[in-house]
């Protein structure tokens, strides 16, 4: 559209009425205010006729002002304003002539050619280099196209690219938080424009990395978040998350919230996969959360503690704190009589902690007592399965010896009606070793012995005699 000068019949019909008009001025007194206005704009429109745009300006807003209803005066004064506005651009003023014309625009809303003047004289003052006219006027003047047309796509592209280009000036002298505030204004302009995003996503970067350096973890986190929606698979940005959502759950730890650090270190695990500090931290608070006092069940403390165990398997603190579980929930089990889940714990807090001596004793116990009961049933290989396990658990026990050692001698005792001295003997001698002074034991064993001898001999002269037959 072509910027034009504005000559309206107004302004004419002024002219030629102004040849009537006493060029002496009465007293401010005796002069009414209508009298003053029309005087004002008869020499307002005298000096437009002579292209004293200025001074015309003057002497018609001085009309307006004295009678603000006078629809001629308004349009005289739209077209002064319109006329000196080009005139000041085309010399170079824009920031003045474009003023102008805004003033013209506000006094005839829909009026379509000072509209058009304005925006096109906006688009050609924003195409200037920034050095003739600073970027935040600029951005001033497409903001005001703007207003008047909200949904002008090329004001709306041109206020994207001034509001990103202040943005990163701003990023490149320090000011991260004006640089993300300008950059997001300009994302709301030109939400397509992928050079924009990527800009914002650097912003929020770089914001996030201050943040980081001054503890605030939660704001560091929620612009990283904001930079990878941007920007989703950037390997950099993912990590930085990935820590900065670690270091938010040690703080959220140490206020003593540790089902959000627990739930902060999980997510920060997917973001950022196999990170060691995080893993730590994860197997850390599980463990905290499970030894914290409160009225969580035992199963859930364990499960948090073998998960604990599964991301730092050699923590010791955590062994411990597991292997001990294991042991008061096992002791409820067996007050209860559920022996054979008591003896599960105390073997999983043994196998986990082999310095757990509460385990080894407990499991010592319920082992020897279980024997006891398949010794009575007659089961004498269980018994002595199940002895031999508590006298590993507790080598110094002097009951649990003498009653293997007894079940060796009631099992080699069975052995020996069977026919099978050989085992007999190999039994005996176990339980010899275990209880030496056992006199029983002694006089049992010279027995099988002597047993097992003699059927020796009867072996070895029988194929003699069958031999002696055949010769």
């Amino acid at each position: 559209m072509t910027i034009r000068f504005l000559i309206r019949n107004v302004v004419l019909f002024a002219l030629v009425l102004n040849l009537g008009v006493v060029v002496g001025t009465p007293s401010a007194t005796a002069e009414s205010d209508a009298v003053q206005a029309e005087n004002s704009f008869f020499r307002g429109s005298h000096l437009m006729s002579r292209d004293n745009l200025p001074e015309a300006v003057t002497a018609l807003e001085q009309a307006v002002k004295l009678d603000p209803e006078n629809g001629k005066y308004k349009s005289a004064l739209v077209v002064a304003y319109n006329n000196l506005g080009l005139k000041l651009n085309k010399e170079g003023n824009f920031r003045e002539g474009i003023g102008f014309l805004l003033r013209a625009n506000q006094l005839t809303p829909d009026d379509k050619e000072v509209r058009a003047n304005f925006v096109q004289s906006v688009f050609q003052a924003v195409a200037l280099p920034d050095e003739k006219i600073p970027i935040q006027d600029k951005i001033e003047f497409i903001s005001r196209v703007l207003d008047m047309e909200p949904d002008n796509a090329v004001a709306k592209r041109f206020l994207a690219t001034l509001l990103n280009n202040a943005g990163v000036r701003r990023g490149q002298h320090g000011s991260y938080e004006e640089e993300v505030a300008e950059l997001e204004k300009a994302v709301e302009a030109d939400a397509a424009n992928p050079k924009i995003k990527k800009n914002l996503a650097t912003a929020y970067f770089n914001l996030a990395g201050v943040k980081g350096k001054s503890k605030d973890y939660q704001e560091e986190v929620k612009l990283l978040q904001s930079a990878l929606k941007l920007a989703p698979k950037d390997p950099l940005m993912t990590e930085h998350l990935g820590r900065a959502m670690s270091n938010l759950a040690v703080q959220k730890g140490k206020e003593g919230d540790v089902a959000a650090q627990i739930e902060l270190l999980k997510e920060s695990l997917q973001i950022f996969p196999g990170d060691p500090v995080t893993k730590n931290n994860l197997a850390a608070a599980y463990n905290n959360f499970a030894v914290a006092e409160g009225d969580g069940k035992i199963s859930e403390k364990i499960a948090m503690l073998e998960a604990s165990l599964q991301l730092d398997p050699k923590n010791q603190t955590t062994i411990t704190n597991l292997s001990s579980l294991f042991v008061k929930e096992a002791l409820k089990e067996s007050k209860s009589g559920s022996a054979e889940k008591a003896t599960q714990l105390l073997e999983k807090a043994a196998k986990i902690d082999s310095s757990n001596k509460a385990a080894q004793k407990y499991l010592s116990i319920l082992y020897h007592n279980e024997a006891l009961k398949r010794g009575e049933e007659g089961k004498h290989e269980q018994e002595i399965k199940l002895l031999q396990k508590a006298l590993h658990l507790a080598p110094a026990n002097g009951e649990i010896k003498l009653d293997l050692a007894t079940a060796y001698n009631d099992y080699a005792l069975a052995l020996g009606k069977k026919g099978d001295y050989k085992q007999q003997v190999a039994y005996l001698t176990k339980a010899a070793k275990l209880v030496p002074d056992n006199k029983v034991i002694q006089d049992n064993l010279e027995a099988a012995k002597e047993k097992g001898a003699q059927t020796t001999d009867k072996k070895e002269a029988s194929p003699a005699k069958k031999k002696q037959k055949q010769s």
